[in-house]
């Protein structure tokens, strides 16, 4: 469905400006002296900043994406755009650091009591609004108690606030947080609650008034302060934050701009029209490699493409609209043997990624959180054959199997906004060809196909991908009952009490193997019952200008986070 930080799914809007973007282009400069702070590119005919004394140049980032924020509003957010944002100017109390530890942000310490049931924080001295006024501990008891007492305006957060009973603030500096029960995941749902302001949010009355907010001119604690953001146009510019209490960064302004291709983008950076990539193409990685005085930069990644197979139960008000065959066990056990891993991850990723087993990537904890235990099928086709023939399923004269008048003919549907999957799409219908299975691939909107999907459960086969947070909690709750009859993240209809009671099992272990245990056993059900096929994993692509900038922090964060930003410096 979206993407975002959290499992969203990928939809890259591009712009179709590229008359504005030149003009930008042309005002921002290439490989020229950075444009003064003074002069933002708002249009052609900046001033000439070779004209100015060296000294008064500020450090500028020019960051290049071909998506955009869908809303700067963090209720409403699916987007990865959205979320690197609010990275940048915003603040939660803790945050994942590129290691994968949780590490203060607004606090400087804190400790759970005894029973789980209590948590306390004390935050960090000179804490300021960007508009220079204190925070104070009660500005973050309001934030999270506010999607506390309304998940449904605050629907992109909700999740994060599951057994939240209240937000107090004893005192200025310190925060306390009640839960209905212990929590085994507590860092990493705060890492997602933002402190925002009061005077901002409020003032809405309805979760669609909350909602419809835009946020455009959004106030934080972070790093940056947001100066300008031109949706339209594609720009976005931050200012840094000179009294950050965590120390200023040493780049002064970062514009971001969206471009209408990746041709498009790859070049840019070539030529030093922008400094940093957010992602790469696959077909690009090693052309720009070669590039001078750039750095392409290769990392594990979280996000995982999966074939999802309709598995709405039948009793589902609406009943689901697919092909009957696709309840059959031995259907997709034959799907599965029919489908080469390894080829697509070497044609369709270019060889940058590695094959998919399970929801949870290897990459989430350490792979503390991944089972290896589970041994992917094999691609076979001759088993696939035979998995199907001793399933009753003949060929008929035009090569389709069939078993009490029931064709195995499918539709293959994906995203029109990702290049990957038709070739993908191509691929496993030529081998599912093979095996007696007829799809139809068809490249559809993703507004459109994920109305279709849920919680409606109109299709047979879906191409998508996930980029799951960084605790499992997430992609492993888009596998319950709750989540596709309730329209959330629920893609593939799956329905099975025993996964729902693990799920809610997991979500309070406090004992950290005690949990892995549920977790492991819950991959090992999607595994077997396969609403899913987890085709491959894909690595992180990225790119900068080494001969502008040093000293980003390569990691499954990105060198765009927040800790890489702040880490990195001009090159002298």
């Amino acid at each position: 469905m979206f993407y975002t930080r959290q499992a969203v799914r990928p939809s890259f809007a591009f712009l179709a400006c590229c008359v504005v973007l030149a003009l930008i282009l042309a005002a921002c400069g290439g490989g020229a002296a950075p444009t003064p702070a003074s002069a933002q590119p708002t249009g052609a005919g900046q001033p000439n900043p070779t004209e100015l004394p060296a000294k008064t140049e500020p450090v500028i980032l020019r960051i290049g994406w071909l998506g955009k924020p869908d809303t700067l509003n963090p209720a409403y957010a699916f987007l990865t755009e959205s979320y690197l944002i609010f990275d940048l100017i915003l603040n939660p109390l803790v945050t994942e650091d590129p290691t994968g530890k949780y590490v203060g942000a607004l606090a400087k310490e804190w400790k759970a009591a005894e029973d789980g049931l209590t948590w306390t924080f004390t935050l960090k001295d000179n804490i300021k609004w960007h508009a220079g006024t204190p925070v104070t501990a009660d500005d973050v008891a309001w934030a999270i108690n506010a999607v506390i007492k309304d998940p449904e305006g605050w629907a992109a957060l909700s999740n994060y606030v599951a057994g939240f009973k209240e937000v107090t603030a004893p005192d200025d500096k310190t925060v306390q947080i009640a839960l209905e029960n212990p929590i085994g995941n507590m860092e990493y749902r705060l890492s997602f609650l933002y402190t925002l302001p009061r005077k901002d949010f409020e003032q809405f009355k309805t979760p669609e008034d909350l909602q419809n907010f835009a946020n455009d001119q959004a106030i934080g604690t972070g790093p940056f302060k947001l100066t300008q953001f031109d949706k339209d146009k594609g720009i976005l510019i931050l200012e840094a934050n000179p009294d950050y209490f965590d120390g200023a960064s040493k780049i002064d302004q970062i514009i971001f701009q969206t471009f209408d291709n990746a041709d498009a983008l790859v070049q840019a950076l070539k030529v030093g029209d922008i400094d940093l990539v957010t992602e790469v193409p696959q077909s690009a990685f090693s052309t720009v490699k070669g590039f001078a005085n750039v750095k392409a930069v290769q990392t594990p990644g979280r996000y995982f493409s999966e074939m999802i197979i309709n598995s709405v139960p039948e009793d589902h008000d609406p009943p689901p609209t697919r092909n009957s065959a696709l309840t059959d066990p031995q259907v997709r056990l034959a799907m599965a043997h029919a489908i080469n891993k390894n080829d697509l991850v070497d044609v369709v990723l270019q060889g940058l990624g590695k094959p998919g087993v399970t929801i949870v990537p290897p990459i989430l904890g350490g792979g503390f959180w991944y089972n290896s235990d589970i041994k992917d099928v094999e691609f076979d086709l001759t088993k696939a054959n035979q998995i199907l023939e001793d399933a009753g399923y003949k060929k008929g004269s035009d090569g389709v199997r069939a078993k009490d008048n029931v064709k195995l003919e499918f539709r293959l549907q994906f995203p029109s906004d990702n290049p990957l999957y038709p070739r993908a799409a191509d691929l496993i219908s030529a081998w599912f060809k093979e095996v007696g299975i007829k799809t139809t691939p068809q490249s559809t909107d993703p507004d459109a196909l994920t109305a279709a999907i849920t919680p409606v459960g109109d299709y047979d086969l879906v191409l998508w991908g996930w980029g799951p947070d960084p605790d499992p909690d997430f992609i492993l709750s888009v596998m319950t009952t709750e989540q596709f009859v309730e329209g959330g993240w629920g893609d593939s209809g799956y329905s099975n009490p025993e996964y729902d009671q693990l799920y809610r099992d997991q979500q309070l272990a406090i004992d950290k193997t005690e949990r892995q245990k549920m977790i492991k056993k819950m991959q090992e059900m999607v595994f077997n019952d396969r609403p899913y096929i987890v085709t491959w994993y894909e690595d992180i692509l990225q790119a900068y200008r080494s001969d502008r900038f040093k000293g980003f922090i390569e990691s499954p964060l990105g060198i765009e986070s927040q800790k890489s930003i702040l880490q990195a410096e001009p090159v002298p």
